[in-house]
């Protein structure tokens, strides 16, 4: 008999709430990411824009998900709601970090069209297995889903983002540079803490905390970028 829950109990409801938050923080990092490129016309931003547009949407529907759920009248229908959220949620995270890493291949030049090709090929692979079947769900008390594959392809599409991030600050040394760093450090620790939430239900909520955190640290930069334009 499967049982039902991941994070505490008194945690339900407000992940949803966080990950609104987020898609507000989201949503506006994707308004200051082409208000730069207006600015600049730097590519990079307009692939800021796309992908932090995406990342709100899949925000968005994984928490209204989240609430539709808790009002669900059946265990069943919540369950349903939250994993087709889930899944959306997976998909546009997925597209948004697939973009950025295309971005920085794109600036960078470092990497030949084979060995791109031979990095992105299991990617779309599981990519294409998630969207093909729901995401594989182990469920540990109510309402609240635990996704430990799709969360391993999120983690190493943000460590790679991450891993580049910080190559460019500790090339860089420079503030905005660091609070880019920060922000995908801490999505990518958030995702790391998601996979673990089986060894402690806190590790659930503190995920959601230092993915807060981390959209607060994106944001934070491309204002500043903005304002000194």
């Amino acid at each position: 008999m499967r049982k039902i829950l991941v994070g505490p109990l008194w945690f339900v409801g407000f992940d949803s709430l966080m990950e609104f938050v987020a898609f507000i923080i989201a949503l506006a990092v994707a308004y200051q990411a082409f208000k730069g490129y207006r600015l600049t016309k730097q590519k990079t931003l307009l692939y800021v824009h796309f992908s932090f547009a995406l990342l709100s949407a899949g925000l968005l529907i994984d928490s209204l998900a989240g609430f539709l759920g808790i009002l669900a009248r059946t265990l069943r229908g919540a369950v349903a709601v939250t994993v087709v959220g889930y899944a959306i949620y997976f998909l546009a995270q997925a597209l948004a970090y697939g973009i950025l890493i295309f971005a920085y291949v794109s600036q960078t030049r470092t990497m030949s069209t084979a060995s791109i090709s031979l990095w992105i090929t299991p990617l779309l692979g599981s990519v294409t297995l998630q969207a093909a079947q729901a995401p594989p769900i182990k469920l540990l008390g109510p309402l609240v889903e635990y996704h430990p594959v799709s969360e391993i392809v999120l983690l190493f599409l943000v460590f790679y983002i991450t891993v580049q991030t910080g190559l460019n600050y500790s090339a860089t040394k420079d503030g905005n540079a660091l609070l880019v760093f920060l922000g995908f450090l801490l999505l990518a620790l958030s995702h790391l803490l998601f996979i673990l939430t089986p060894v402690g239900a806190v590790l659930f909520v503190i995920g959601h905390v230092l993915q807060l955190l981390g959209f607060v640290s994106l944001l934070a930069m491309l204002l500043r970028v903005t304002s000194s334009k």
